[in-house]
């Protein structure tokens, strides 16, 4: 089984040695093409890619995403842009989609090449193991404990991941003959429709536990200053939401827990000031507490009320 490489990213180079660690790390894959779908606002990230495919041999395309009559590019768009030069353009098995901060472990490629031998498979994804720091990357006990395996899978089921995947292209053809193209508005979603879409369509997903050590060094810049993106969160789970793709995994408890995240506020809000002080510790408290109310709620609504024909996007 072949394949080939796409990676999608914005600035990817400014994740410095994590972003060429992540390239690196696909050298366990016998891949010859690299697309680079690159939305960068400068030439940086392009050049480091060239280098690397030069360096070890591999045909490189590059473009930026596609608009899709959207006003700008997003995640769902740059991901749109690889499935469709793949389908298009190449003839390879399977699409490879990496984030610009994963590195996968040793056996990754293995895992997936095993997951494939079903032929009723249509998506793998490795499980992605957070770390804080770059110098944990490389550590090999690097594992999850049976309360992280929960909270992951959880979280999995009820929106998708798409940090490390790997997609077969028949897959990929039914999914867009019958669905067209990934909403181009999902920014933050766009895996929580391409997994319903999979699903849907009657394709497995098998999840790998070698997976991929992920770390943003710039994320974890603004996490420690405290700098939250919540407007951006509010936005992107209010349109996921219209179209139903973030499900709960019990719905009726998280029917009984809607209201947790406001009861909870008084604790959230001690900590937040302890740290960042008062009047913006407050603020940063009420704010988180209702992006979790908030992505609770999408949760029951999209147990409540999906169904495959939402996913078709009518622009």
């Amino acid at each position: 089984m072949n394949a080939a490489l796409a990676l999608i990213t914005k600035n990817g180079s400014r994740k410095g040695v994590v972003f060429k660690m992540m390239m690196e790390s696909t050298l366990q894959i016998p891949y010859r093409s690299i697309i680079l779908i690159d939305d960068s606002d400068d030439d940086k990230t392009m050049l480091t890619v060239k280098d690397f495919a030069d360096s070890h041999g591999k045909e490189l395309y590059v473009t930026k995403s596609r608009p899709y009559n959207y006003h700008t590019s997003t995640r769902a768009t740059g991901r749109q842009t690889a499935i469709d030069l793949f389908l298009d353009n190449f003839s390879e098995d399977v699409l490879i989609q990496l984030d610009d901060d994963v590195v996968l472990r040793d056996g990754w490629w293995n895992e997936a090449l095993h997951a494939f031998t079903d032929n009723r498979i249509g998506m793998f994804y490795g499980v992605t193991y957070d770390v804080n720091s770059i110098e944990e990357i490389n550590l090999s006990h690097v594992a999850i404990d049976g309360k992280r395996l929960r909270a992951f899978l959880t979280t999995f089921l009820e929106r998708g991941r798409t940090n490390d995947i790997a997609l077969r292209r028949n897959a990929l053809k039914t999914i867009r003959e019958r669905f067209g193209i990934i909403p181009p508005e999902l920014h933050l979603y766009e895996d929580a429709w391409l997994m319903r879409a999979f699903q849907c369509s009657g394709w497995g997903i098998f999840i790998g536990f070698t997976g991929a050590i992920q770390h943003d060094p710039v994320k974890m810049n603004q996490v420690t200053k405290g700098i939250m993106n919540a407007s951006v969160d509010i936005k992107y789970i209010k349109i996921a939401s219209r179209y139903g793709i973030i499900m709960s995994v019990n719905v009726t408890d998280d029917a009984v827990r809607l209201l947790s995240p406001i009861v909870l506020i008084p604790i959230l809000a001690i900590k937040r000031m302890r740290d960042y002080g008062f009047l913006r510790g407050l603020n940063m408290a009420i704010t988180e507490s209702y992006v979790k109310l908030l992505y609770k709620y999408a949760k029951i609504r999209g147990s409540l009320g999906f169904s495959c024909d939402k996913l078709r996007y009518l622009g």
